[in-house]
């Protein structure tokens, strides 16, 4: 398993209107919601050559940010727990079921009927991810976003996990 960020710098486009406190989001949520002024990004899930799924960093892994870290604190600290994240932007309808069985992780990508261009030729798929290795990448990925806040906004986060 490989977990990778894609980042691509675009024109800032300030939005004035940004609010943390009315937003109720976390400080590191907030700043993913800021970061999107500054960048585009994309995360690829990649298992194998025909099994990876690529998550739109604002319209995907923002719009469904605490199911994702629910489900890292899941690897984390369940022994047993099975939900399903659904990616539902317009553009993405696809599902990711999860679930945590001891030192195992499976999962399972679902087509929704509606999916985008961007997993449009990926086909449905179940892995097994040994837990530790899941949740190393991810930390990465969080590692990695919260150098970008500092970069980007000048700004510290913690990671949510």
């Amino acid at each position: 398993m490989q977990v990778k960020l894609r980042i691509n710098e675009k024109k800032v486009e300030l939005d004035e209107f940004l609010d943390e406190e009315e937003m109720e989001l976390s400080p590191f949520h907030f700043s993913l919601i800021e970061l999107s002024q500054y960048v585009n990004g994309y995360i690829d899930i990649v298992f194998s050559e025909a099994e990876k799924i690529t998550l739109d960093l604002f319209s995907d892994f923002s719009v469904c940010f605490d199911d994702i870290v629910d489900c890292i604190k899941s690897a984390k600290l369940s022994s047993k727990k099975k939900e399903t994240i659904w990616f539902c932007e317009q553009g993405s309808d696809f599902y990711l079921d999860y679930e945590v069985e001891g030192d195992i992780m499976v999962l399972s990508f679902r087509k929704g009927k509606g999916v985008g261009m961007i997993n449009k030729n990926v086909s449905d798929f179940t892995v097994e991810v040994n837990k530790s290795e899941y949740i190393h990448h991810w930390m990465k990925i969080f590692e990695e976003l919260a150098r970008l806040f500092e970069a980007k906004l000048n700004r510290k986060n913690a990671l949510p996990f």
